[in-house]
């Protein structure tokens, strides 16, 4: 066993076509690597500065360590480099092979003057810098590659790489791939790609930036924007006006109205079934062209206009939910939400023109959509550098004013919205009961009045034969007045939900941003004392074209607030009007069969 041990451990160090001084300098690093993990590293390296002093008596050498050393040296280096023997003894008293020695510290060292001799026993040691004395063929030696790590693709195969799973929940251990794809989204989102070398505009170096890099003002680059920091390398392709109308800032209106309808929800699968997921035809009547969309479309869609538009409050998508995706109530309800979704996309002057919605309402084609989808991807006007597509008037805002007026809105908000969750919570409950213990009832008392009708057919008389007849007919009315009020829970009270879910899911956004635009005032009034006349007009100027953005979005979200809960209120009153008038109805007309 020893000597296949031997044979095999040659084999594996046969040098082959290196120098016999290149595969003794391999040899030596070897054996400096395994004395290391053994023995005690300070008792084996000293520093250069006590190598140049007296050297110090060594240890002897393990018998077991030499024979394994004589054993990893190839035969043909055995009598060149075999060790002395100490007294003309045998193997039992060989004297080691000195170390060799380390080379003084110099730019060109391997070792960093820092190294910690006294580190793990298991880690792997550094490997040595020998002196050009000791080897004059080895001048340095060979480079350790470094890792290459994969470089972020584009998502190319947007529509092959994604399965259902992934739209519903992310996996549990991620893969590379998938890893280094949500850094990139990461990224994308969080950093505004705002920070090219081709800026022209550079900021002032008396502008003191945050010190909190990771803070929503500074991630979405409104900080860069505020200072004059924002770089761009591309041409504006899209752009927007804040207007005064009537002593009101708005948004400039929108041109040409039109409407989207989500529907046809469908199931279809690829990979000859293998994955399966619905899908929703989208139709436009700005183009008339019906495409056909997946959940994840939306959800990517809502990212890029929730990192672009970063003062404007993104409406909410259907709760991504993994059981029971494919049930009929689910895709029901999620063809509702996305539909009230595109709805408020649609009425939006900004996101009704945005050239992200336009392509994923109008594309068909699949090479577009994924030309689209990477322009959209590297878009640099997001963030704060969205500001610089914005036209604005040119008569300046008042801070305080300002302030006043995004402080009111802050306040209707969160009023608004404690509100909203006050009514959710009745008008769930409200559905609970109608749904359970009201249609429940309802049925029973039919099944009260069959009892009742079956103890009249005994008797034989034509009275009794007319009140069996009002009675089978008011038992079988009650049954379905019971099936109304549970179609009345799905029918008339679920839109009031989904409407008032998306106004929670819309204005929960509004703290971020109105955070966002107060550090930018803070900023400006911290640097307005630092600033030259020029600079800190200029950064005024940045800080008005915000508010005004800010304050045409407070206008349009109150606007929309009103519009959408009279639409809300107003419908649900009217069904529910026709809903008891119904019930009324079949009451009257069962009152007339006893006449």
């Amino acid at each position: 066993m020893l000597f296949t041990s031997s044979l095999r451990k040659a084999v594996e160090n046969y040098p082959g076509g290196q120098s016999s001084d290149e595969a003794h300098r391999q040899l030596l690093e070897r054996r400096r690597k395994q004395m290391l993990r053994r023995h005690t590293c300070s008792t084996l390296i000293k520093p250069a500065a006590e190598s140049s002093s007296s050297p110090k008596k060594r240890a002897p050498m393990p018998i077991a360590l030499m024979e394994e050393e004589e054993e990893m040296v190839p035969r043909h280096q055995k009598d060149e480099h075999r060790p002395k023997l100490a007294g003309g003894a045998g193997w039992k008293h060989t004297v080691p092979p000195p170390l060799p020695q380390v080379a003084p510290q110099s730019s060109s060292s391997f070792i960093p003057s820092s190294r910690n001799y006294n580190d793990d026993w298991g880690a792997e040691p550094a490997a040595p810098a020998y002196q050009a004395a000791a080897h004059p063929s080895a001048t340095s030696l060979p480079e350790v590659p470094r890792a290459s790590y994969p470089a972020l693709s584009n998502n190319d195969d947007f529509d092959d790489e994604w399965s259902d799973e992934d739209e519903e929940h992310e996996p549990s251990r991620p893969s590379a791939t998938t890893t280094t794809a949500s850094l990139a989204s990461n990224s994308r989102r969080d950093l505004s790609r705002s920070h090219s070398e081709h800026g022209a505009d550079r900021g002032s170096s008396k502008v003191n930036k945050n010190i909190n890099r990771f803070s929503n003002f500074v991630k979405s680059g409104v900080e860069a924007y505020v200072i004059g920091d924002s770089k761009t390398s591309t041409p504006i392709s899209e752009r927007h006006e804040v207007v005064i109308n009537q002593g009101i800032i708005q948004w400039k209106p929108i041109q040409q109205y039109y409407t989207c309808v989500v529907d046809k929800p469908k199931k279809e699968s690829k990979l000859k079934g293998l994955k399966s997921f619905i899908a929703y035809s989208i139709t436009s009547s700005l183009t008339n062209i019906q495409v056909s969309r997946r959940y994840k479309h939306f959800d990517w869609l809502h990212e890029q206009l929730s990192a672009k538009y970063i003062f404007i409050p993104i409406p909410p998508l259907p709760e991504k939910q993994v059981a029971g995706r494919y049930e009929e109530d689910l895709i029901d309800h999620r063809k509702h939400i996305l539909q009230l979704w595109v709805n408020k996309i649609c009425r939006h002057p900004v996101l009704s023109q945005s050239e992200v919605w336009l392509h994923f309402i109008s594309c068909t084609d699949e090479k577009d959509w994924k030309s689209g989808k990477r322009r959209a991807e590297k878009d640099e006007y997001i963030g704060g550098s969205f500001l610089n597509c914005i036209t604005v008037p040119q008569q300046p805002l008042d801070p305080n004013a300002v302030d006043q007026q995004v402080e009111r809105f802050q306040r209707s908000v969160k009023t608004s919205e404690e509100a909203m969750r006050v009514m959710q919570e009745r008008m769930n409950m409200f559905q609970k009961v109608f749904a359970g213990p009201v249609k429940q009832n309802w049925q029973k008392m039919g099944s009260a009045f069959k009892t009742l009708q079956q103890s009249f057919e005994i008797d034989e008389t034509v009275a009794s034969r007319l009140l069996t007849d009002a009675l089978a007919h008011t038992a079988s009315e009650y049954h379905e007045i019971g099936q109304v009020f549970d179609a009345h829970t799905k029918n008339d009270m679920e839109p009031v939900l989904e409407n008032l879910y998306s106004y929670k899911g819309t204005v929960q956004n509004v703290p971020d941003i109105i955070h966002v635009h107060r550090q930018a005032l803070q900023k400006f009034r911290e640097s307005e004392g630092r600033l030259s006349s020029m600079e800190a007009e200029k950064m005024k100027q940045r800080i008005d074209a915000m508010s005004y953005a800010v304050i045409a979005e407070i206008q349009h979200q109150t606007a929309e607030k009103v519009e959408d809960l009279k639409s809300t209120m107003g419908t649900y009153l009217k069904r529910q009007a026709a809903f008891y008038q119904d019930v009324a109805s079949k009451l009257g007309a069962l009152s007339a069969r006893y006449d």
